[in-house]
C-alpha cells in the first residue's frame, strides 16, 4: 500500500463506483449515458486537491479531510453537459458555479446558432494555450490542468474547484476543448484523459488573437485547355 500513490487511488475507487452510481441514479430517475466516467479528487482538510504522487495513506477520512465526485465524458467527438459535482460537508461554502450565460463573444455554430463565451471561458482557453506551448509537452493532461495548472495560473474568475470544473464542462459542450484518451505508462488500466483547443472554432481563434482561418475551398485555375479535352483526345 505504501507503493501506491494518490492518483492511483483515486481512479481505483472511481472505477469501482462508477456503475454502482450510475445504478442509483437511474434508480432515482437521473439516467447517465455511459460515455460518462466518475472521477475523484482526494481533498486536504481546507478543500485544496491532494498531490497526485503523495502517498495514498496521505488521505484521511478521519481527519475529515474531504472526497470530491464529478462525472465527465471519456471521449472525444461527443458533445456532453458540464460534469455534475457531489462532495462531502465542508465547513466553508463553496464558491457559486460560473455562469455560463453571460456572452462576451458569439460565433454561429454549425447550425447557424450564436455560441456564447463567458469571460471565464476565454480565459481558460488562453490558459490552455499556454499549457500547449510548454516545452516538451505532446498533450496536456485534463486532471493536470484542472488539479495544478490552472490552480496556479492567475485567473480571477475560476477560483475554486466548483468554478473550475464547471468551466471546462462548459468549453468541452460548446466543443471550444476536445477531449482524447492516451495510454498511462505508470497505469495502462487507466488511460489518461487529455484536452486540447479546437483551434478551427472562430470563436477560440479570436480569444486567442488568431488570424481568422478560410477553410471555404477555392478552386485553383490553371493556363491551357481543360483536362477534360486532353483525356477525351488520349482515348481516340
Amino acid at each position: 500500500m505504501s507503493k501506491t500513490n494518490i492518483e492511483q487511488v483515486e481512479s481505483s475507487i472511481a472505477e469501482e463506483l462508477d456503475k454502482p452510481l450510475k445504478a442509483a441514479l437511474k434508480r432515482h430517475g437521473y439516467p447517465i449515458h455511459e460515455s460518462f466516467r466518475l472521477r475523484l479528487s482526494l481533498l486536504n482538510a481546507d478543500g485544496r486537491k491532494k498531490r497526485s504522487n503523495a502517498v495514498a495513506h496521505a488521505w484521511s477520512p478521519e481527519k475529515s479531510e474531504p472526497a470530491q465526485f464529478w462525472l465527465e465524458p471519456s471521449t472525444a467527438t461527443e458533445t456532453v453537459p458540464p460534469p455534475a459535482v457531489a462532495q462531502q460537508p465542508q465547513a466553508a461554502t463553496p464558491a457559486p458555479v460560473v455562469s455560463v450565460t453571460s456572452v462576451s463573444h458569439g460565433v454561429g455554430d454549425a447550425s447557424g446558432a450564436s455560441v456564447p463565451v463567458h469571460p471565464a471561458e476565454a480565459e481558460l482557453l488562453r490558459a490552455l494555450d499556454r499549457a500547449e506551448s510548454t516545452p516538451g509537452w505532446s498533450f496536456v493532461s485534463l486532471k493536470k490542468f484542472r488539479d495544478e495548472i490552472l490552480p496556479s495560473a492567475d485567473v480571477p474568475s475560476i477560483r475554486s474547484d466548483v468554478e473550475r470544473q464547471s468551466v471546462i464542462g462548459s468549453a468541452i459542450e460548446k466543443r471550444f476543448v476536445l477531449t482524447g484518451k492516451v495510454q498511462n505508462p505508470k497505469s495502462p488500466q487507466f488511460p489518461v484523459t487529455t484536452i486540447r483547443l479546437n483551434r478551427l472554432m472562430p470563436e477560440v481563434q479570436r480569444v486567442l488573437g488568431l488570424p481568422k482561418k478560410d477553410l471555404d475551398f477555392h478552386p485553383i485555375r490553371i493556363k491551357g485547355e481543360p483536362l477534360s479535352a486532353i483525356v477525351l483526345r488520349e482515348r481516340r
